[in-house]
């Protein structure tokens, strides 16, 4: 057919298929081990799952609208926020100078913009093809506080210790004081998950109404010095 037509007949590989994922060519799955077949989740995979958890989670909107692009600076306070979420991100992905996962925390009162902060982040984590798992404290934490005390506590929360990356928002929500205490349970499950995350070097994203140096630390300073130090 080329020797009869000539250059009319375009050659099949004059346009390669463009995958957005080459590690799996846009299937989902990677061959793990080539003679038994066995496969697993790539992790583009495993981030649009993600992504989908988050969603579904109650932050749909907020992973379209609350970004870096739009992140209102009027203030000093807030150009630090911005300043320090960008910094975050250049640090959680230069491994090779940083070993030590980062972690990222915000404390401030209501509307000072700790939640798109940490969205933002999260959206830009989510790009490149890593796992957030997304932890609204009040409600996650009512739920475990059920089974605080039972045997399949450490499986209940299993999920927020394993993830690539995880997002507590609102960390210890309670009544605003300045001395602020807290249940046991509380504190249990809070250590849990952060002591599991920081032993497993996972990186952390939090906001609190809390500040962590003033209010944290005294109130429990086994738990929340691992949050200082990372």
């Amino acid at each position: 057919l080329m020797e009869r037509f000539g250059q009319h007949i375009p050659s099949l590989t004059s346009n390669p298929v463009k995958y957005k994922c080459e590690l799996c060519k846009d299937s989902g799955w990677i061959e793990t081990d080539p003679e038994t077949r066995t496969v697993a989740k790539c992790s583009c995979r495993l981030a649009r799952e993600a992504e989908d958890r988050m969603r579904r989670s109650g932050l749909s909107e907020a992973l379209d609208t609350q970004t870096f692009e739009t992140f209102v600076t009027r203030t000093e306070t807030q150009k630090k926020i911005k300043e320090a979420g960008l910094k975050y991100l250049d640090n959680l992905f230069a491994v090779k100078n940083n070993p030590r996962r980062p972690w990222f925390y915000v404390g401030g009162n209501p509307g000072s913009g700790k939640t798109h902060i940490c969205t933002a982040i999260c959206g830009e984590i989510l790009r490149r093809n890593i796992g957030v798992r997304y932890m609204q404290w009040l409600g996650v934490s009512r739920r475990l506080k059920a089974n605080v005390n039972d045997e399949d506590f450490e499986d209940e929360v299993a999920d927020y210790i394993n993830v690539s990356v995880l997002y507590i928002d609102d960390l210890l929500k309670q009544k605003y004081t300045e001395n602020p205490t807290f249940t046991e349970a509380d504190i249990k499950i809070a250590f849990t998950i952060l002591n599991a995350r920081y032993l497993m070097n996972k990186p952390t994203i939090i906001s609190s109404e809390w500040d962590l140096v003033n209010q944290l630390l005294p109130a429990d300073e086994g738990v929340f010095s691992r949050v200082y130090e990372r």
